[in-house]
């Protein structure tokens, strides 16, 4: 495919694109939801050429070869790990079977309950524990105070999910002013949070219209 090619059909997918803008018009609506289609099936398929390539293949190969067992059990292990993998891709494509529903539902669970636990360890090991042993052996200075102060706006964006109360003498509950001045804080670093990221997303939609609308022109042009 030529370069002329390529430019002609970016050029008929972004028009695509931003026939939204045209409201719900007949034509536009479905050109619009023709371009998302194609996204959709583009990542798709570019989701399973990776995973086919970066990921299945590879562990195939190793599996073959005696010399590159990574587990404590040798590629006996690999082959069960495969398999259980393989199959339990396999049966999440039972879900839309009703009677079914609650054993592609367990699956769930267990891949559901793995990603959280390796997520909460990528952020323990890679972010927490990091920034806890830097602020403990930095002496006192702008980088040990910026790393504790990282360590404590974190502990209390993360105590804000906390619902801690007590119960007064007069049977009002309510929580304890320390309590209420840490949630304060991590409601304020979590709201900022989410602005910066917001901010960031407008910023790089900006960023991709402007490219796209200087693409239509240089390509009218």
């Amino acid at each position: 495919m030529t370069e002329q090619t390529i430019a002609l059909v970016s050029f008929v997918l972004t028009l695509m694109v931003f026939s939204y803008v045209l409201g719900d018009l007949p034509l536009a609506r479905h050109l619009y939801r023709l371009a998302v289609y194609i996204l959709v099936g583009a990542a798709a398929a570019f989701t399973a050429i990776v995973t086919w390539e970066g990921v299945i293949l590879p562990y195939l190969q190793d599996i073959q070869n005696p010399s590159t067992g990574w587990t404590l059990l040798g590629n006996q292990a690999d082959i069960v790990i495969f398999f259980t993998a393989l199959s339990f891709g396999l049966l999440l494509l039972l879900k839309p079977v009703a009677r079914l529903a609650w054993f592609t539902n367990s699956i769930f669970a267990v891949v559901i309950v793995v990603s959280a636990a390796t997520a909460v360890t990528g952020a323990l090991t890679g972010t927490l524990l990091p920034l806890l042993h830097a602020t403990a052996i930095v002496p006192a200075g702008s980088s040990g105070l910026l790393d504790a102060a990282i360590v404590l706006l974190t502990a209390a964006a993360l105590f804000y999910f906390q619902y801690q109360v007590k119960e007064s003498a007069d049977g009002e509950i309510k929580s304890a002013p320390a309590s209420r001045a840490l949630r304060f804080v991590g409601k304020a670093v979590i709201v900022t949070t989410l602005g910066a990221l917001y901010a960031a997303a407008m910023l790089t939609s900006l960023t991709i219209l402007t490219e796209r609308v200087g693409f239509l022109l240089g390509f009218g042009g």
